[in-house]
């Protein structure tokens, strides 16, 4: 759901700029974040930590009449992930056993290190995320805004997980022809 709304979060909140005021488009955002707060409220707190965030950034949109404010979020959210990940490493608990422990996928002892050292590049790759976010913020181009933070980032994130692919496959067969 999380990946779904940030995908449609920019172009709506743009196009709804260009139709109405920013403190009806703040409204509109806290009437729908409080609903998916509402429905995410008996699960983990990593469901509803996201509609919090869009709760919180739309009332200081509305009271402080500033649509910089619904501009950050994406930041936000960036910025929160590669602290989540940064902390997975530091705590060699890697984000990516989560992942493929829902695919009850089994991992050996080789692989988990492999795993936990990537991590750090996962975290590079985010905070890359994060650098660009701020760029796009305060850009004049709304356009552009727009677009990296719906559907750009995925780009950053699919080209890194190519990478990682490919030096997997190329690392995992040095070791094996060693």
């Amino acid at each position: 759901m999380n990946l779904l709304i940030s995908l449609f979060y920019a172009p709506a909140v743009f196009y709804s700029l260009r139709n109405f005021e920013l403190k009806t488009v703040s409204l509109i955002i806290f009437i729908f974040s409080f609903i998916w707060l509402v429905f995410s409220i008996k699960k983990s707190i990593k469901e509803y930590i996201f509609p919090l965030f869009y709760l919180f950034v739309s009332i200081l949109a509305y009271f402080l009449d500033n649509f910089l404010f619904l501009k950050i979020l994406p930041l936000l959210i960036s910025g929160l992930i590669s602290i989540y990940i940064l902390y997975s490493y530091i705590h060699k608990n890697s984000f990516i056993f989560i992942f493929l422990e829902k695919f009850n996928k089994k991992i050996e002892e080789e692989e988990k290190i492999y795993i936990h050292k990537s991590t750090l590049f996962w975290f590079v790759v985010s905070l890359s995320n994060v650098l660009i976010h701020s760029f796009v913020l305060y850009s004049k181009d709304m356009l552009y805004w727009t677009f990296y933070s719906s559907i750009g980032w995925y780009f950053l994130f699919i080209v890194a997980g190519i990478m990682q692919f490919i030096h997997k496959k190329v690392y995992f067969e040095a070791k094996v022809h060693v």
